[in-house]
């Protein structure tokens, strides 16, 4: 169990196993192909020195005058051997003396040995050649395949990680946005931590969020709608009682219009739909910038009129805080979109003010200064940003609205200011208010 265990925690992500796959592959080609090059080598030695005994009997130049004689051959010792028939071969080594004609190879101790026996018609030859050095050159080529096939699995594994990081980005990142936008912790062990478990965990979440805000979304709705239709159906009764009994006349056409509203209310409880983020917080450890940086690239991929808004992430590079993830996350995007619906064209940078303030700047057109009181209030809005410069009037929103909201469920402070010099605006929020 514990063997399993390791096990599993050493190959725990996709990019691990990504990584190990493909050096496993290139060690497997490397052994092929380094055992084939090492078998051929140790053959091309061997028949070189067959072929040379082999040639060497076949020149009658170079039979021995005596019955024996030495020399030097391919960087080794060769030894000759002459025996007319009937004579004793008596200094012929032991191991040499074949039965038949032919080729052979001996391995005493550490000599590898070449025997050649040829019968001819004055006698017979022997040559004994001592091929430890050529099999001393095949060790050492065995040896540099080896370090070579070593060195190339190491650069093959250190460029599958690279590889695999690569490859694994895309979902990693869909990982980590998924991790921000659903709020809770995992129930599973640690060593189930990989790429694939963690997409499945945050989509969980995500099922398991959502089913509860539409839970409380009915729940809500259920309550308010009962408490208010009690209400109405009295109201509704008592004009249908006052309609019989009044004349026609103006009266009852305004009884009608109030039976006619009521209606109306009625219909409308049937739609409505809950604002409040009642939500339990899930507070962890957050590298902000890159939740900052997720967000942004998440509102520019959903809002086409991004490309009018120049981002600029000023947030330092290890910026940790403990706080809630799918909170900070939602208010970003509202004060990002408020940005890309009002300010546009124009900049848009995130500062970090110490100790625990962060800034958005935009250098757009401003707020003016007697709607800054009344911007975070329901409903209110200056109007959206058109092309020409000015402001589509009637255009209403809650957005800033539900983003002062959050922050105060949070217990943040958003507040809002003039950029320098009167130009654009800065959002401040504060993630821990004295």
């Amino acid at each position: 169990m514990a063997q399993a265990l390791r096990r599993s925690r050493f190959m725990s992500t996709l990019t691990q196993r990504v990584s190990w796959a493909l050096t496993l592959i290139a060690a497997l080609l490397v052994v092929i192909m380094g055992g084939l090059a090492y078998i051929a080598f140790a053959r091309m030695e061997d028949g070189m020195v067959n072929a040379m005994l082999v040639s060497y009997a076949r020149n009658p130049s170079w039979l021995p005058d005596s019955g024996y004689g030495r020399s030097e051959a391919l960087g080794a010792e060769l030894d000759t051997y002459w025996f007319v028939p009937e004579q004793p071969k008596d200094n012929l080594p032991q191991f040499a003396r074949v039965p038949e004609p032919g080729l052979y190879e001996f391995h005493i101790g550490s000599d590898t040995w070449h025997v050649l026996r040829q019968d001819k018609e004055q006698g017979q030859l022997y040559l004994v050649y001592r091929a430890t050095p050529h099999e001393d050159r095949v060790r050492e080529f065995g040896l540099i395949l080896s370090l070579i096939g070593s060195a190339t699995i190491l650069l093959v594994f250190l460029l599958g990680r690279r590889v695999a990081r690569h490859a694994v980005a895309p979902m990693l990142t869909l990982s980590r946005h998924l991790e921000n936008w659903a709020p809770g912790r995992s129930g599973l062990p640690e060593h189930q931590d990989d790429e694939a478990g963690r997409l499945i965990r945050a989509f969980n979440r995500m099922q398991e969020h959502v089913e509860e805000l539409l839970n409380h979304e009915r729940e809500f709705a259920a309550n308010l709608g009962h408490e208010l239709r009690t209400g109405l159906t009295g109201i509704r009764s008592d004009c249908e009682l006052l309609l019989l009994q009044l004349p026609e006349g103006p009266s009852q056409q305004r009884l009608k219009r109030m039976m006619v509203q009521a209606d109306a209310i009625s219909a409308s409880l049937d739609a409505a739909e809950s604002l409040a983020y009642t939500a339990e917080r899930h507070v962890r450890e957050v590298d902000i910038r890159e939740l900052a940086q997720q967000t942004w690239q998440a509102v520019a991929l959903l809002d086409a009129n991004s490309s009018n808004v120049r981002w600029s992430n000023q947030l330092p590079d290890t910026l940790l805080y403990t706080l809630d993830p799918y909170a900070l996350s939602m208010l970003l995007r509202i004060l990002m979109r408020n940005a890309i619906d009002h300010a546009a064209p124009c900049k848009l940078q995130l500062r970090w003010i110490s100790p625990s303030v962060l800034a958005l700047q935009d250098d757009g057109p401003g707020i003016a200064e007697q709607d800054r009181i009344l911007i975070f209030e329901r409903h209110f809005s200056q109007g959206k940003q058109l092309p020409t410069g000015t402001r589509e009037e009637g255009h209403r929103g809650i957005g800033l609205a539900l983003a002062r909201q959050l922050a105060l469920a949070q217990g943040w402070s958003l507040s809002v200011q003039s950029g320098p010099d009167g130009k654009g605006c800065v959002f401040k929020l504060d993630l821990d208010p004295a």
